[in-house]
């Protein structure tokens, strides 16, 4: 029996050891772990607009919001967007955040029904048209006399 559990204590042990690989090198010298390698393209990285701390104080951000982008009825990508409503002064920004996740869903909504892209681009949102639309489908929870504006704080999609 003790035989039994030593063996077991031995195998328990060498179990990482063994599923690692063991580090053994191949005929032709190398290892058999593969190396990842990360390129940062600097013309790749989204820009993020830095958030003015005097309205973190009396705003709303929105989680990010997946909005496919189609030209001519037909999916051609997704964008990305972070937005930020921005209320006015006398507003209980803590009432309004309990909603946050009330007015995400109907912007989702509000993109599906509508493109948000800019006509026959893929990889553009067209925000001219797009804050009205926001503002329209947010509008339930809170009212246009309540916000101050709608930014969106960063916008990503494929590039492609």
């Amino acid at each position: 029996m003790r035989l039994v559990y030593m063996t077991a204590l031995a195998l328990l042990i060498s179990s990482p050891a063994l599923a690692s690989g063991g580090g053994k090198k191949s005929e032709k010298g190398k290892s058999n772990r593969i190396k990842a390698e990360w390129t940062i393209k600097n013309d790749v990285i989204p820009e993020y607009k830095i958030p003015d701390p005097s309205q973190s104080l009396r705003s709303v951000d929105i989680p990010v919001v997946v909005a496919p982008i189609s030209i001519d009825g037909h999916l051609v990508n997704y964008a990305f967007l972070a937005i930020r409503v921005v209320l006015d002064d006398n507003v209980d920004a803590w009432k309004m955040r309990s909603k946050a996740h009330f007015m995400r869903d109907a912007i989702l909504r509000t993109a599906h029904k509508y493109p948000f892209g800019k006509d026959g681009a893929r990889t553009e949102v067209d925000e001219e048209r797009v804050l009205p639309l926001i503002r329209e489908a947010i509008a339930p929870w809170v009212s246009k006399q309540q916000i101050d504006h709608i930014e969106f704080l960063s916008i990503d999609m494929l590039n492609g």
